[in-house]
């Protein structure tokens, strides 16, 4: 299950979808823990649900389907995931930055001067005409 935008910021509804056969299921006229209780009610027999952290789909699936299996959905688990590990690197960047300023010091020895070849466009036919249209501007720059 999931919520979605009828019209967004004003009007949301549930989906609800058999994810073993791909298919939605129905189509909830809005968010509210009541109407998703009401459907789970009425249709008995869910054995895992996968929902959002959303609060009324908590206390729906609490009191309409107490036996089901709820399961966080992937794209939740993922965003858990990276606002806790931004979380921690907050928490810890002066550590982080001095571990990794000392592994600089010990590990990367001074800057290397290197002379590199100047790069030279391939010949073709619309660099040459490029070329061309910049010299004729410059030229008629120059005439004023």
């Amino acid at each position: 299950m999931d919520e979605f935008a009828f019209r967004k910021g004003f009007t949301y509804g549930t989906v609800l979808v058999d994810f073993e056969a791909g298919r939605v299921v129905d189509v909830l006229p809005d968010r509210t823990s009541k109407t998703l209780a009401d459907r789970l009610a009425g249709h008995p027999g869910a054995e895992f649900i996968c929902r959002d952290r959303a609060s009324a789909y908590t206390k729906a699936v609490r009191e309409a389907a107490p036996n089901a299996l709820e399961v966080a959905d992937r794209w939740h688990l993922l965003q858990n995931l990276s606002a806790a590990v931004e979380k921690t690197c907050h928490q810890h960047r002066n550590c982080l930055r001095k571990q990794a300023e000392q592994e600089t010091e010990a590990t990367v020895p001074g800057p290397v001067s290197t002379e590199l070849p100047v790069p030279q466009l391939p010949r073709a036919q619309i660099i040459e005409r490029t070329r061309h249209r910049f010299e004729d501007v410059h030229r008629l720059v120059e005439k004023g």
